[in-house]
């Protein structure tokens, strides 16, 4: 059963921060892209991971918040999830650009509104929610068909890597909903994920045999404190703030303005390309997100 929700409709105050955390979102595109020029995309993640968990110690011990207050079994599945789905999402941007990964990730909403529909209750599909499936489900096989024909498969695999990465936040949050909203707090949400996400991550780094560190210069620092702190501490913090105060299906329909940020810091900042393909993909997929999360 879908836990309980503060508030039933988005205000000014939470459209604003939304707004706000979604330009955070699409830069972090860049940030990620540039950091795996120098350091492995998992093993980064990891570090991302040791940098939030200590920002978020420091600011409980400070505001003598107990570090864990119940439900450690959900917080371990919970962190698991997010170890694999950073873990996935920064090796998808070795082979696809940050615009591409990043307007398949934002297709979780998709995923939420199917997984909603058969596990939380009171958020069931309908014919508007099923017309923005369709919608944003066609957005992502048209822009996936650029490199069907390629003979390489490495951006067909990066964009595969990008979708499960969504598939699987979208899983977290469905789960994060029914066994921890009501239970524990915003932060301790956030402190179990990034706490027990660390051993995940750097396991699944010598898995995969990573060289943790090639190179490091100040733009590289830079990008991984932007990660670390402004992302996976400050964002996460007010997002699961959001999400324990606002209901989620109306929250993400917001969450299709990070795409389209993301896009456009691909091509100022990266020189990425901006086809055709892209843009009508990038279309699809937002309008389908907000049809599907409309009040019908």
């Amino acid at each position: 059963m879908e836990g309980g929700s503060g508030k039933e409709r988005i205000d000014l105050f939470a459209a604003s921060l939304l707004t706000g955390l979604c330009l955070l979102w699409g830069l972090n595109a860049v940030a990620i892209k540039v950091s795996n020029q120098g350091i492995a995309p998992i093993f980064g993640a990891g570090v991302r991971s040791v940098i939030a968990t200590g920002c978020l110690v420091s600011w409980m011990k400070l505001r003598k918040i107990a570090l864990f207050p119940g439900s450690l079994i959900d917080g371990l599945i919970v962190g698991v999830f997010f170890g694999v789905e950073f873990g996935v999402l920064y090796s998808s941007l070795l082979y696809t650009t940050a615009s591409s990964a990043w307007i398949l990730l934002y297709t979780t909403p998709f995923f939420h509104a199917v997984g909603a529909h058969y596990f939380l209750e009171g958020d069931r599909l309908n014919f508007g929610k099923g017309v923005g499936l369709i919608l944003a489900f066609g957005g992502v096989v048209f822009l996936l068909s650029e490199h069907a024909g390629l003979p390489s498969l490495g951006n067909l695999l990066g964009d595969i890597l990008a979708v499960m990465a969504a598939i699987i936040w979208a899983a977290t949050t469905i789960f994060i909903k029914r066994r921890l909203v009501g239970k524990v707090s915003y932060h301790h949400t956030l402190f179990y994920q990034t706490l027990f996400s660390i051993p995940v991550l750097f396991l699944l780094s010598t898995m995969f045999g990573e060289q943790p560190i090639r190179q490091i210069n100040g733009l590289i620092l830079f990008s991984v404190a932007y990660q670390g702190i402004l992302i996976a501490f400050i964002s996460y913090l007010l997002w699961f703030f959001l999400v324990h105060s606002y209901p989620v299906s109306k929250l993400s329909a917001f969450t299709f303005l990070t795409p389209l940020f993301a896009v456009t810091a691909g091509v100022f900042l990266l020189q990425e390309s901006l086809t055709p393909r892209l843009i009508l993909s990038l279309f699809l997929v937002s309008l389908g997100i907000y049809v599907v999360n409309r009040k019908w």
